[in-house]
């Protein structure tokens, strides 16, 4: 799920240099690891995809591939404007490539929209996705509804996200009266609160104090924890400290190991 935009109110031949994340399950794996792991299909697999905005032009993706394991982060950087957040956009299912194919747990957005939008979350990069007349709480019930959390257990969502990104003294306060660090967590706390098993996040520090990069590392650890996958986008030369399994740079529309 992708949030709405701030308011005042409510396949070409492989080149030299490239790389493909490839990671597969060992054909016979080791019977004492967890059952759920084991039998687990993949939380987010890109296939060959070419995206150009106009015909005639270079592609800004050419024949990209990015498998997700269960339970891993990953991390791509580049240069701005080098087609991460387009490549980000296209995994969250709100614009198609002109070839290739998108499945979170084995499911396209064109065989089931609704399964796929709770299964991926994303987090735009910038500062939108909130109102600003409304409060930090109301945001979590309102994106609640908008992420199709199961009403049963709404409530309980909200709770949850109030306390893992430490948002109680702030639950009451309208949107502009935040801090821009005050809104990222809380457009992180929105982005995590369906419980998803696939993270898009596109910058996700900026603005963020060192407080909120530890509890940002904490809710993608319980990502994994339960099998998920994370894919961290920035403009950074390497990757930030972060601990990630996999990291990749997007040049010359490919992605290549770093």
């Amino acid at each position: 799920m992708t949030a709405p935009s701030l308011a005042p109110a409510p396949a070409p031949p492989s080149r030299a240099g490239d790389a493909r994340l490839t990671l597969v399950t060992p054909a016979e794996p080791d019977q004492t690891a967890r059952p759920c792991r084991a039998a687990a299909v993949r939380p987010l697999t890109l296939r060959a995809i070419t995206k150009r905005w106009r015909a005639g032009q270079n592609p800004v993706l050419d024949d990209v591939e990015l498998m997700l394991e269960p339970g891993t982060s990953t991390w791509v950087g580049g240069r701005n404007g080098v087609g991460k957040t387009t490549l980000l956009r296209i995994a969250a299912g709100l614009i198609h490539p002109e070839h290739g194919s998108v499945e979170a747990r084995g499911i396209t957005v064109h065989q089931d929209r609704q399964r796929y939008q709770r299964l991926v979350s994303f987090l735009p990069a910038g500062d939108r996705g909130l109102y600003a007349r409304l409060t930090v709480e109301q945001h979590l019930n309102f994106w609640a509804r908008i992420a199709m959390v199961p009403p049963a257990r709404l409530r309980r969502s909200v709770g949850d996200a109030i306390d893992s990104f430490q948002l109680a003294e702030l639950r009451c306060r309208r949107v502009d009266r935040l801090s821009m660090g005050q809104r990222q967590r809380l457009r992180i706390a929105m982005t995590f609160l369906p419980e998803p098993d696939v993270v898009l996040l596109d910058e996700p520090l900026t603005s963020l104090d060192s407080d909120g990069a530890e509890l940002l590392a904490q809710a993608t650890t319980r990502v994994q924890a339960r099998d998920g996958a994370v894919l961290w986008c920035s403009p950074e030369a390497a990757p930030p400290d972060h601990g990630f399994d996999v990291s990749w740079t997007l040049q010359d529309a490919r992605l290549v190991r770093t």
